[in-house]
């Protein structure tokens, strides 16, 4: 695209406008690739809350790190775009206690295994078999169904268990036992108190399940897929470029935006703000009442999140893991991203990659702490977990995500037909219109770019 702007009175045009350079934009520009397209975003890099760096045979990951199985959107766009993928081989469901670390074995048995009183015992099983129950209504709600539109299956997802909060569908729980279960929530960046019932058993589910799950890795880093969809893109991408305004008019659409402290002007045929919500709905003009007020309830959470270089040379007790919940830290959640690096009967490559992250409340205390406190926090529950990672950690870097995922409260079911409703030459885009997170950003920036598409008409 022009990157000197046009004149106020010949506005440079476009078949299609994408504003906002995340995952939901970059998969609408990849569909559109064969179109007059052009993509804005707002800060210096594309990717949005994806964000990988590479070290060696490693990386550092400290954004959106699993995504969805061959038969996903996610896995479609993944082909076409020549990204590998392989299965997280490591547990899912890791789980330290009161100085206890459980990294084998099934949830099942995880009660029996636990430091936990016996009363506490048997409320972790009570509470165990109803989530088990209710994740298996969950995978039944949620599997595609043939010939099915993907709104359809996302408005029944969202609202399954839509009414009531996550903690009262779970009931009052012991300390110890609430402490077990709340890091996996707040790892949505909500509290149990907070998010709808049916997305926290949703959560479980995507642990739980491997199968119908997120449970893929994209070698080389998160970022290897956005790099590759804003490859495809090249010279059609603006950076530094922040909407101010979005208007519809009888000549298609009219984008006003600045970049480098200049006010420039671009119209386009058809456009797809691929933005968080409150942005979207403070840059688009004349938005339908209820589109509005259904952006406006929108709520998103933080994450604090660190990443961690490390030198080991033999192998470490975390290396079968991948995820573990940790109760009671500075962090809900340890990831070993290195894990899908590791093949069993191979000989342990030296070196490793980690991450942490802080959601929810978490994240709050932490937010505005200078990177030095945050990592020394961390270190201090990592090192206490696991004294062997003592001299190991060669980097560091730290990500704060103020809106870290959007999550649904009770009642947010309800919106969905105002957030899906036709926009003119406006389509909407993003993971805040449903509960799978990349997936459902790929989906939503997908199925705008289709729409465009057909409406366009043959190239020409």
């Amino acid at each position: 695209m022009s990157t000197g702007g046009a004149s106020a009175t010949s506005p440079e045009r476009h078949e299609v406008v994408i504003v906002g350079g995340g995952i939901a934009g970059l998969s609408a520009g990849w569909r559109l690739r064969h179109r007059d397209v052009v993509v804005l975003e707002a800060e210096q890099r594309v990717g949005g809350r994806i964000k990988s760096e590479p070290r060696g045979r490693y990386w550092l990951n400290v954004g959106a790190h699993v995504f969805g199985g061959p038969d996903s959107c996610t896995g479609r766009l993944l082909d076409e775009a020549g990204v590998q993928a392989a299965e997280v081989p490591g547990l899912l469901t890791g789980l330290a206690l009161n100085g206890r670390i459980l990294s084998s074995g099934r949830v099942e048995t995880y009660p029996f295994r636990l430091p936990l009183v016996p009363r506490d015992r048997l409320a972790l099983i009570r509470t165990g078999l109803r989530l088990r129950l209710a994740v298996m209504r969950y995978d039944r709600v949620a599997r595609p169904r043939p010939g099915e539109p993907d709104a359809r299956r996302r408005l029944r997802t969202l609202a399954f268990l839509g009414n009531r909060s996550f903690a009262d569908f779970i009931g009052p729980l012991p300390p110890d036992v609430d402490a077990i279960f709340r890091p996996t929530i707040e790892r949505s960046s909500g509290e149990p108190e907070d998010v709808a019932a049916g997305y926290g058993v949703g959560y479980f589910h995507l642990v739980w399940n491997r199968a119908r799950g997120l449970s893929r890795n994209i070698l080389g880093g998160s970022s290897t897929l956005t790099n590759a969809l804003a490859q495809a893109l090249d010279g059609r991408i603006a950076t530094a470029s922040r909407v101010e305004e979005i208007a519809q008019d009888a000549d298609g659409v009219r984008i006003r935006y600045t970049q480098g402290g200049t006010s420039r002007e671009l119209r386009a045929q058809f456009a797809v703000v691929a933005t968080p919500a409150d942005v979207t709905r403070s840059i688009v003009r004349e938005l339908p009442s209820e589109v509005e007020a259904a952006l406006a309830r929108i709520v998103y959470g933080p994450y604090v999140v660190a990443a961690f270089l490390t030198g080991e040379s033999d192998a470490m007790p975390w290396d079968g893991l991948y995820a573990m919940a940790t109760a009671k830290r500075s962090f809900n959640m340890l990831f070993n991203t290195a894990n899908v690096l590791r093949v069993p009967g191979q000989p342990r490559e030296p070196g490793g990659s980690l991450m942490v992250y802080s959601g929810a409340s978490l994240a709050r205390r932490l937010f505005d702490a200078g990177d030095e406190r945050i990592v020394s926090t961390y270190l201090e529950d990592l090192y206490d977990l696991y004294p062997q990672m003592r001299g190991l950690i060669r980097e560091t870097v730290v990500q704060r995500w103020e809106r870290g995922l959007p999550y649904p409260r009770p009642g947010r079911y309800r919106l969905q037909a105002a957030l899906e409703r036709p926009l003119g030459r406006l389509y909407l885009a993003g993971d805040y219109l449903g509960t799978w997170y990349t997936e459902t950003a790929i989906e939503t920036g997908t199925a705008a770019a289709a729409a465009i598409d057909a409406r366009l008409g043959p190239v020409r």
